[in-house]
C-alpha cells in the first residue's frame, strides 16, 4: 500500500491594501485563494495523479491543484484534510503583505510550530490519517493533495504507525512524499 502526500500549489492571493489583518482574517482570505495561474505541477507529482485514488481537500487551491494534476478525474474532496487550524491571539495584526511573507514556502509550517495549536487540530489529523489508510487498502495507493501543516500531521501518524517514508515531508509546493506499508 502506498500514500503520497502532495502539497498544493502556489496559492493566488489578493493581496490588496496595507491595513493591518488578524491572522483569521488573512486566513479567509488565503483559504478562499485558487491556485496561481500558469503554476504547473513538477513531473514527480504528475507521476503520482496515476495513483489508484485522488483525494484532496475542499478548499479551492488543492481542488484546483488536483485538477491540474489529472484533468478529467474528478478527486474525492473530504473535510477531513482541510488545513490545519491553530490558535493566535487577536491583537496580533500584520499587513497582508508580511502574513503572505510568513506563510510563503513553509513559512505557514514554522509560524504554526510558533503557535497554539487548536484542539480539534490533532483529533482531526488522527481521523484524516485512518481515511487515507482505510482508501489505501481498498485501491492500493492513494495521493492526497493538501496544505503544508496538515500533511506534516499526517506523516507523523503515519510513521508512528508503521508506515516507512521520510520523517518530515517536503513542504514546497507541488512537491510529493511518498509512505508505504505492507498490507
Amino acid at each position: 500500500m502506498e500514500i503520497i502526500l502532495a502539497r498544493h500549489g502556489p496559492p493566488q492571493l489578493q493581496l490588496a491594501g496595507w491595513a493591518p489583518l488578524s491572522l483569521a482574517a488573512w486566513l479567509e482570505l488565503y483559504y478562499r485563494s485558487g491556485i496561481a495561474a500558469g503554476a504547473a505541477p513538477v513531473a514527480c507529482c504528475i507521476q503520482a495523479a496515476s495513483a489508484g485514488l485522488l483525494v484532496c481537500s475542499p478548499l479551492r487551491r488543492c481542488v484546483e491543484s488536483a485538477q491540474r494534476l489529472a484533468p478529467g478525474q474528478a478527486p474525492l474532496c473530504d473535510a477531513l484534510f482541510r488545513e490545519a487550524q491553530f490558535a493566535c491571539p487577536a491583537w496580533l495584526r500584520l499587513p497582508p503583505w508580511l502574513w503572505a511573507a510568513l506563510f510563503r514556502r513553509g513559512g505557514h509550517d514554522a509560524l504554526a510550530a510558533r503557535l497554539r495549536a487548536h484542539p480539534a487540530t490533532a483529533q482531526r489529523a488522527t481521523l484524516a490519517t485512518q481515511r487515507l489508510v482505510e482508501l489505501a487498502r481498498q485501491h492500493g495507493s492513494v495521493l492526497l493533495v493538501g496544505h503544508g501543516l496538515m500533511i506534516r500531521l499526517i506523516a507523523t501518524e503515519l510513521l508512528a504507525h508503521g508506515w516507512r517514508g521520510p520523517r518530515s515531508p517536503s513542504g514546497d509546493y507541488w512537491q510529493c512524499t511518498r509512505y508505504r506499508a505492507e498490507d
